[in-house]
């Protein structure tokens, strides 16, 4: 059985963390490693709490498939790309 972290956003909302597990359907096509990727970087987003959900998959796999890209031609890639985003 899969374990969900909860955060305590404002307002008493809970928002479910995503999992290799538990993804969006968006990110089904990408191969396992570009979706671990773009699953740390949706959970980021979502800690920060200032995008919608949809944006926040849209980014995280624009950047995810940017990582990887930089992988195979061992380019530096920073996390600190997903802070254009909020």
């Amino acid at each position: 059985m899969a374990q969900y972290k909860l955060l305590s956003m404002q307002h008493s909302t809970h928002i479910l963390m995503w999992s290799i597990t538990h993804f969006p359907s968006a990110m089904r096509s990408l191969n396992p490693s570009v979706r671990a990727k773009a699953i740390e970087i949706a959970n980021q987003l979502l800690e920060q709490g200032k995008l919608d959900k949809q944006s926040v998959v849209m980014h995280s796999v624009d950047e995810a498939r940017r990582w990887a890209r930089c992988e195979r031609s061992d380019q530096q890639w920073s996390v600190g790309n997903v802070q254009r985003y909020v």
